[in-house]
């Protein structure tokens, strides 16, 4: 089990994701860093509240607006 004391253990957020995206494949996930996806898991708590100007997905300026991943 990996730790990172800022976003905690990936197999917490990786049980935190697949209970908000039941699609997402846990052993692809767990390839992933934890900040990684904790990021993800902010989007997709994000993407749960309803969307007005007043709150807005603000993308982090270090990712380009389309990004793609492979595991190793």
């Amino acid at each position: 089990m990996t730790i990172d004391r800022a976003t905690g253990t990936v197999d917490h957020l990786v049980e935190s994701i697949v209970a908000l995206n039941p699609g997402a494949d846990r052993g692809w996930l767990v390839s992933f860093d934890a900040y990684d996806l904790h990021r993800y898991l902010q989007h997709l708590e994000s993407a749960q509240e309803p969307r007005d100007k007043s709150t807005p997905w603000e993308r982090l300026g270090d990712t380009p607006a389309i990004v793609t991943r492979t595991s190793n």
